[in-house]
Formats: structure tokens, sequence, C-alpha cells
């Protein structure tokens, strides 16, 4: 049966700090577990807040989101990555501040953006990630061409890098920061790509208000129903939500949707454990792929008429 995972990307200092207050409200009234990844620097600077928050509450996952947020390889939409000497400090660190804060080893890290087939082919800098002790990781969350919105791809192991014990723990859909627009201005931006690889859970202009919203994410949640995957794990930025609403409504929404679909939640920690001690379950690279995705999208023009 699919599982649900609840996770979210702590990157600012401020508003992060306001949304994270509630969404472990939300998540402690509900009994759902969730992950979250924390920028380094944020954690520098409101290192006592965030412990008071979580407060050692087994409920919540919390791994890194590495130091600085810099990018940990080239990204086609973003722009070059550092260099591979710069990412030691950029992982090292952003483990050692999770550990030091809430006390619990940081075995995962989110890196910042995210990359299309994550660290696929990046043998170098996978190396300097298994040496700085992480166990999981999620970068596989863009589309081609480093493009948003995300698939459903699932867990797999880098072994044909030479990691095999290291796993991609994918993220999906919608970066939400990206999806919504509180205040319904037209900002542009380039996320898409050509030719679109996915002919559903697209709207036709960013979201507005939670309900909007939620009605995006229901279709990504019914067809990762429908595919059969193992999870599905929509991308969420604490900041994004609360400039949303700041009651973050959009996340009660997801709650309610997901527990009433009769969907078991779990953690990205949870899921490493299950798929290291069960291996031979990682469903793999393939186990989703853009490739047959796309091959499966008949042709059509909208906006066409018969004449």
């Amino acid at each position: 049966m699919t599982q649900y995972v609840f996770n979210y990307d702590v990157e600012h200092p401020e508003l992060c700090i306001k949304a994270t207050r509630i969404l472990v409200a939300l998540h402690r009234k509900y009994e759902v577990p969730a992950t979250f990844f924390i920028l380094g620097k944020v954690i520098e600077q409101r290192r006592d807040e965030l412990r008071n928050i979580f407060d050692g509450d087994e409920l919540f996952d919390i791994q890194s989101h590495t130091y600085s947020h810099k990018l940990i390889k080239d990204s086609l939409m973003h722009g070059a990555g550092i260099p591979v000497d710069e990412l030691y400090t950029e992982v090292a660190v952003g483990k050692r501040l999770v550990e030091d804060a809430f006390e619990r080893p940081c075995i995962g890290m989110r890196s910042g953006c995210g990359f299309y087939k994550g660290l696929q082919g990046e043998r170098e800098r996978l190396a300097v990630i298994w040496e700085c002790g992480l166990r999981f990781i999620s970068t596989d969350l863009r589309g081609p061409a480093d493009s948003i919105p995300s698939g459903l791809q699932q867990a797999y192991w880098y072994d044909e890098e030479g990691f095999g014990q290291l796993l991609e723990l994918p993220g999906h859909g919608w970066h939400d920061n990206v999806l919504k627009e509180p205040k319904g201005a037209l900002a542009p931006r380039l996320m898409l790509p050509w030719p679109y690889m996915l002919p559903w859970g697209i709207p036709t202009r960013p979201t507005r208000t939670p309900q909007e919203e939620l009605e995006v994410q229901k279709v990504w949640i019914e067809r990762a129903i429908e595919c059969g995957v193992d999870y599905v794990a929509l991308v969420y930025h604490p900041h994004s939500i609360y400039l949303l609403s700041e009651d973050c409504r959009i996340i009660e929404l997801l709650i309610r949707y997901v527990l009433d679909r009769g969907l078991r939640t779990t953690t990205y920690r949870a899921l490493y454990e299950h798929y290291a001690t069960h291996p031979e379950n990682v469903p793999g690279r393939n186990a989703w792929s853009w490739e047959r995705e796309i091959s499966n999208v008949p042709f059509a023009v909208s906006g066409a008429k018969h004449w």
C-alpha cells in the first residue's frame, strides 16, 4: 500500500520558525509523523527555539538540508554547483549542526533545489557524502532538464556509482513554493520542460488558496495510489505554507485527506530503516520512469477546434 511522507525544507530563519511551531502542533494533534530537513544556517540562528518546538519528540524525524543551501552539483535551471572540494563543508557542517542541536544521529540530507535523477553518475560527490556519514539523501527532486514538478520516482541505491549502501529517497510533485502564488501576482518563472512530460497534475495557473492547492495535490496522491508506488512525498517549505495562510491550513487539509484515504504515514528515516533491513524491497531506478510516462501521452493541441 502507498504510504505518505509529510516533509518540510526549513530554510527561512524568521518565517520558518513561526510556521514550524504551527506545523508541529498540527502533526501532534493528528498524531502524524513528519520529516523536517533543516538548513544548518537556520539552526545556527534559531537553535534554542527549534529545540523547544520539537522538544525531543520522536514523532518528528530531523535531518539536514545542507549547511547553506548551495547547489551540490550543476543545475540546468539554477546554474553551476559548488566544486567538490567545497562539498564536504556543506554536507558535514549541516549534519553536525543537526546532531549537536537535537542530540540525535543525522543520517540523511536533502539537497537545495534538487536535480533530475538526483546524483546519478556523480561518483566523486557521492564519495564525499558517504565519507561524511550520511546513509540516505533526497536529491532526486526534479523533472527532465531540472524542471518542476518532480515525478513519482521511487527509492534506489547508488550501487551503479559504487555506493551500494547509500540510498536515494526522492521527493515528489510540485515544490509548493513554486506551485502557489498567494497574492495572485503574475510572476513567470522557468519551470516546466518541453515537451510536457506529464498530462496530469498541472494547474492552469498558480494556486492562491489552500483549497486550490489541495485540489492539485489530490491528483498527485491519487496518481501515486493508482501506480501502486511505495510512497509519495510532496515537497513543502514552511515559509511558503505560512505565506499562503498563517494557520498553515493547507497542511491540515492534506493531513485530513491522507487519513481519510486510509494511507499509512511515515518518515524518511523510517523508510530508510525499512529498506536498509529489507534491501530486496527497494523499488529501484525504473520503478517509475519519465520515459515510460511520456510514451503514454496521447497527442493533443489545447484550444484546437475541428473546422
